[in-house]
C-alpha cells in the first residue's frame, strides 16, 4: 500500500528582529544627525548675520565720522581765508563769536612740528578750538530736500599760523579738523574721544613771500 505525500505543512517560527523594525531605528538616527546638522548651520548663519551687520555699521559711523572731519576741515579753510584777508568769517551766524581771534598766533615750522597745538588734548577745550555752527554741519544737500545725517557731536577744528624756516619763507596756516561719528562719546574735560568712530584730517593753506 503505497502512501501519498501530505500536503500539510506545519507553522514556521522566525528569530530575531525584523527588517521592518531595523529600518525604522536607522531612520531616526539620520534624523537625528540631519537636525543636529541644521540645527548648527543655523546657528552660523545667525552669527555670521551678526557679525555682518557689525562691520557695515562701523564702515557707516567711519564714514560719518570722515565726512564730519572734512566739513570741519573746510569751514575752518574759510576763516582762515579771510584772516588772510584781514576779514572776520560771518556767515552762518558765526557774526559774534570772533572766530578770527580763535586763531593761534604763535606760529610753527610746519604740520610735523611738535609743539603744534593740534598735539595738545588741552587745546580742544578751550577758547582755541572753533565748533561748528549747526546751520553749516546740519545743512541740506545741494538740490536735496532730505536733511543730512545730524550729528550729536560737533565737528571742530584747530588754525594755528606757519612760518617756514625755507628759502623762500612760507607763511599761511595749518588747519586740524576732527569728525566724530553718533557712536563717539566726547571728554570735553580732557579734549578726547573715549569711544566711537573719529576722523582727523589737515590741511596747509600758504603763499610765499
Amino acid at each position: 500500500m503505497s502512501t501519498m505525500p501530505s500536503n500539510h505543512r506545519g507553522p514556521c517560527s522566525f528569530s530575531g528582529h525584523t527588517p521592518f523594525r531595523q529600518e525604522r531605528g536607522a531612520v531616526l538616527v539620520i534624523t537625528l544627525i540631519l537636525i543636529v546638522i541644521m540645527s548648527l548651520l543655523g546657528t552660523f548663519a545667525i552669527r555670521n548675520a551678526t557679525q555682518s551687520e557689525r562691520s557695515i555699521n562701523g564702515i557707516r559711523s567711519a564714514e560719518v565720522a570722515r565726512e564730519a572731519a572734512e566739513t570741519a576741515l573746510r569751514f575752518c579753510e574759510q576763516v582762515a581765508i579771510f584772516d588772510g584777508d584781514g576779514k572776520d568769517y560771518t556767515e552762518y551766524g558765526t557774526a559774534t563769536q570772533g572766530l578770527r581771534g580763535r586763531i593761534i598766533t604763535t606760529t610753527i615750522g610746519s604740520e610735523f612740528d611738535p609743539d603744534a597745538e593740534w598735539r595738545k588734548s588741552a587745546s580742544w577745550t578751550g577758547n582755541k578750538v572753533i565748533k561748528l555752527p549747526a546751520d553749516y554741519y546740519n545743512k541740506k544737500p545741494s538740490g536735496s530736500d532730505i536733511d543730512s545725517a545730524q550729528l550729536d557731536i560737533e565737528p571742530r577744528c584747530l588754525i594755528q599760523k606757519i612760518e617756514s624756516t625755507s628759502t623762500p619763507k612760507l607763511t599761511g596756516y595749518l588747519i586740524t579738523a576732527r569728525g566724530f561719528a553718533n557712536n563717539a562719546k566726547f571728554d570735553d574735560a580732557t579734549g578726547k574721544s573715549v569711544r566711537g568712530a573719529e576722523s582727523w584730517m589737515q590741511s596747509v593753506l600758504s603763499r610765499s613771500s
